[in-house]
């Protein structure tokens, strides 16, 4: 058996008491083998823990450890699939708790701490913020944008053969007045 005032002391260590509640209530995994190394440290020698108590423990130590890993690989896949995508999140300000609204196109993904964050117009999102994701076809997005620009530029055309035919009887005019003024000074 642990001793119980060396496991409360870790427990306290990690900001964790018998009676209340933290915010996110689980141990990490260095916490968890700490109260491990712990309760083998300060076991009572003449009841010490069975082989199979401690075998047990080890595969709930070995099964955290997997399940984090796999969190984290969740989070990360969830991420990356997010990469080219039309996102709407929230950002709070930590200092202020002021909250601002962020759109744009995810450019990448980063890691910190535990958590996934999303980078969005360079700043970053945490991706458990994220409210809205669009998808847009890019393809057929392109499609309706080239359209759209040659009919501006075939509006623009039918403008400028207005406007050629009496442009042209002006310069035309103007190059024979001056073609007949240099043809009298050199006479």
């Amino acid at each position: 058996m642990s001793d119980v005032s060396s496991t409360s002391k870790i427990m306290e260590q990690y900001g964790l008491s018998e009676n209340t509640k933290t915010k996110s209530n689980d141990l990490g995994k260095d916490a968890f083998l700490n109260l491990l190394v712990t309760q083998m440290r300060y076991q009572d020698p003449l009841n010490p823990t069975s082989d199979k108590d401690f075998l047990a423990q080890m595969a709930q130590f070995s099964s955290l450890e997997q399940m984090q890993n796999l969190n984290t690989s969740t989070q990360l896949s969830q991420g990356y699939a997010l990469i080219g995508k039309l996102v709407e999140g929230t950002i709070i300000n930590q200092t202020t708790m002021e909250s601002k609204t962020i759109t744009g196109f995810v450019d990448g993904v980063n890691y910190k701490s535990g958590k996934t964050y999303l980078v969005v117009n360079d700043q970053e999102i945490l991706l458990d913020q994220v409210s809205k994701v669009s998808y847009i076809d890019f393809e057929s997005a392109s499609i309706e944008s080239l359209n759209k620009v040659n009919e501006a530029l075939k509006a623009i055309q039918e403008q400028l053969k207005k406007l050629t035919p009496e442009t042209e009887e002006e310069t035309d005019e103007t190059t024979e007045d001056t073609d007949d003024d240099s043809t009298d000074e050199v006479t």
